[in-house]
């Protein structure tokens, strides 16, 4: 999933460098001495800004269906085909016949895609045969462009509900809305939910516009306000992200017993970047995944920076059982919240994890068999 949020940043950036060359290329063509090049100005300006909402749209569209179709498939991978969420099999069920009856297999979204294959994929899924497939194009259907609540049923299809409840609480969304707004603090409750669905419902209605009348827009952004739709789209699927991150590691760390819960003794200090914790039975190490749960608006996740025992750093921390009561001073790359839950992995998750560098893992081997 992690490569899916990544690809998206990349092209918000891309569309942020177009934004930036706007005023300075203008500047330069309006100063040419051919007249011809003057009037194109005009043009240039309507099918930039064009160009600029239907990739921009196009971007979150492809992020959201990339990120619901790997969680379904993760989803999918530990769990029988019954034990998924019933709106998600029903969902399942009802589009790959809808796939089938509409003939339009190898067209458009579903080219590669043969009528046997979604038989087979189906028949598996109904017989709880092992390994079975989901039908990924019947995933992530939907009729409608992505507005807020066809954003909502999407997630919410395959066990992600927590997208309507709370996205306005996401640490992305509430940093966009206080710069936007030159804020210090959000409202008590989040950003307006309003808010949210009002900017991405205008993002979907002028890429329609666009669609529908090519290049003459009623009315045109300007820079800056591309640049605020940019950075409003870069936190909002990063708060939706966060969220998922949230479900993902709940079912398939924490509910699977392989996600080692801390027990916190002081802390967090250092605006919430470091921690004491009771010594546990289980190895620590510097460069360790570790994450928490912030109540009400998704994870946040990281890697150990730190260790620290009796007040001397080290690399590693061995789970071998003391005869008194010892803690570990830990520090990370993210800001924990008081009284949350902290877990750690004992291996790389890299779903969620960027990998360690190369000299990092020469040093996490070397403590592995130091600790031996």
């Amino acid at each position: 999933m992690r490569s899916i949020v990544d690809e998206l940043t990349n092209e918000l950036a891309e569309l942020q460098t177009l934004v930036n060359s706007i005023t300075p290329v203008n500047q330069l063509l309006a100063e040419h001495h051919d007249s011809l090049v003057r009037q194109y100005l005009t043009i240039r300006r309507r099918f930039d800004y064009a160009a600029f909402i239907v990739a921009t749209y196009a971007s979150f569209e492809k992020f959201a269906e990339n990120l619901v179709s790997a969680y379904a498939r993760l989803a999918a991978s530990i769990n029988k085909y019954k034990a998924l969420p019933e709106k998600l099999t029903r969902k399942h069920i009802k589009k790959s016949a809808e796939i089938l009856f509409r003939g339009r297999l190898g067209e458009g979204r579903y080219v590669g895609i043969q009528s046997i294959d979604v038989v087979k994929n189906l028949f598996n899924c109904l017989s709880e045969v092992p390994g079975y497939v989901l039908n990924e194009p019947a995933v992530v259907a939907h009729d409608l462009n992505l507005r807020y609540d066809e954003l909502v049923s999407l997630f919410s299809d395959v066990g992600i509900d927590q997208i309507r409840n709370f996205l306005q609480r996401g640490d992305n969304i509430v940093k966009w809305y206080c710069d936007s707004n030159n804020l210090e603090a959000p409202p008590g409750s989040g950003v307006p939910i309003d808010i949210i669905q009002k900017r991405l419902d205008d993002l979907v209605e002028r890429r329609n516009q666009v669609a529908h009348r090519g290049g003459n827009p009623d009315e045109i952004l300007g820079p800056s306000e591309m640049t605020d739709l940019v950075n409003f789209i870069d936190a909002l699927a990063k708060s939706i992200y966060a969220l998922t991150v949230e479900v993902y590691l709940r079912n398939h760390h924490v509910k699977q017993g392989s996600a080692i819960r801390l027990q916190l003794k002081e802390g967090p200090y250092k605006n919430g970047t470091v921690v004491v914790v009771q010594r546990p039975m289980q190895t620590l190490y510097v460069g360790q995944p570790l994450f928490t749960f912030v109540d009400g608006s998704g994870a946040r996740w990281g890697r150990i920076l730190e260790l620290q025992v009796n007040n001397a750093s080290t690399d590693t921390v061995d789970g071998t059982p003391t005869t008194k009561e010892e803690t570990v001073g830990i520090s990370f790359n993210f800001k924990y919240p008081r009284s949350a839950e902290l877990f750690v992995l004992n291996a790389d998750d890299d779903v969620i994890w960027s990998p360690l560098p190369s000299s990092q893992k020469i040093e996490r081997k070397n403590a592995e068999i130091g600790a031996v």
